[in-house]
């Protein structure tokens, strides 16, 4: 049977007809049986039976209202579990709030981190200081202080151990090359479903590569740039990558060892007249920003974070993060504090699970 002639010619209103279109995922399970307890049957006179196909297509087109209960009714349980709203149970709040702002058009900054490049091929950026900080030498407890936060301390014994052109040689090596492969990420589903401006702290260019094909980025900026520039691109709804802590090869605008971070924020506090933190100050005191493929357990940028919302957390917008959990419960308490401190709203996955962060923005562009 031919679909679109079937409903095109049962419908006048294009809003129907892309009504039906939009559910193809739900519409090819209904018509392959996985969706069970439906079957539609044709008795004729002579007592023959036969079954009707596709089942989708012909209830949309007889019995809308049972149509669309199917939908909802398979959209709810998905939304369940997807957000594993059985071990998180505040998942469902928190995603029904930043869906909300996506359908409402309202300006929402995904916030990429390294986590984010891991399914394209790139390692985790804690493994990568790990293995750099074992290649160099280094006795310390590695693993412990990584657990801890201590990645900037850690990363520039790293740096003054192997050397910064040896490091950099490394880290092409791990990142970039014809085994990554960008269209593997999770930063995939983000194109198409917030189309504006973007934040990274990656070195990686998996990011940038994602959009590359389909809705390439007008301009890319650093951190350290002056100019206002992204500021401005925010607010004129241009389309804008922020790389945060600059290029791996481009030691002016990095920001990797302590002396760099020194230099991107300040030194022993947060120092405002710095380009860095006072852009990031604007950013997270005036729009909604999404944090993905981000650790958030110690970096400079969420100590902007903490001190922007601690001045005036009723008016800080929302912050989200799809994050995962830790496994001890008590321990999972501590990170929803420390995200709570910094005006975060966690959506949880489960430690493992890490197909869930793609499938929970596969979910928001299907409901917004």
């Amino acid at each position: 049977m031919d679909l679109k002639r079937l409903i095109n010619g049962s419908f006048e209103h294009a809003e129907e007809v892309k009504e039906f279109f939009k559910n193809k995922d739900v519409n090819d399970r209904l018509d392959d049986g996985d969706i069970e307890g439906y079957e539609l049957l044709l008795r004729k006179p002579d007592g023959e039976v036969q079954s009707i196909s596709p089942i989708s297509a012909v209830l949309f087109s007889a019995d809308l209202p049972v149509y669309r209960n199917i939908v909802r009714d398979d959209l709810e349980n998905r939304r369940n579990q997807i957000l594993n709203t059985e071990e998180f149970p505040g998942n469902l709040a928190a995603y029904d709030r930043l869906l909300n702002l996506v359908k409402h058009k309202a300006t929402v900054i995904p916030f990429v981190g390294a986590g984010f490049s891991v399914a394209s091929g790139c390692p985790s950026w804690s493994e990568y200081i790990e293995q750099e900080a074992l290649n160099a030498g280094l006795k310390t407890d590695i693993a412990e202080r990584l657990k801890v936060g201590d990645h900037e301390n850690l990363m520039d014994e790293v740096v003054v151990a192997l050397g910064i052109d040896l490091f950099t040689r490394d880290f092409r090596s791990n990142f970039e090359g014809g085994r990554i492969t960008p269209a593997l990420s999770p930063s995939s589903e983000l194109a198409g479903l917030f189309n504006e401006c973007y934040i990274t702290t990656n070195f990686d260019r998996v990011l940038d590569h994602c959009h590359h094909e389909s809705m390439p980025f007008d301009e890319k900026v650093v951190g350290k740039d002056d100019t206002g520039r992204f500021l401005k691109a925010i607010y004129r709804n241009e389309k804008y990558l922020l790389k945060l802590h600059g290029n791996i090869d481009e030691p002016r605008d990095r920001v990797l060892t302590k002396n760099e971070y020194d230099k991107g924020y300040g030194e022993g506090k947060v120092d405002y007249s710095f380009p860095i933190p006072r852009t990031l100050q604007r950013i997270f005191g005036s729009f909604t920003v999404l944090f993905v493929g981000c650790s958030l357990i110690s970096d400079r940028y969420l100590d902007v974070l903490k001190e922007t919302y601690s001045f005036a957390p009723a008016l800080i917008p929302d912050h989200f993060a799809i994050v995962v959990a830790p496994d001890d419960e008590a321990e999972r308490l501590l990170r929803d504090r420390h995200l709570a401190s910094h005006g975060i709203t966690p959506i949880w996955f489960a430690n493992g699970d890490w197909d869930k962060p793609e499938e929970i923005l596969k979910l928001l562009k299907l409901e917004s």
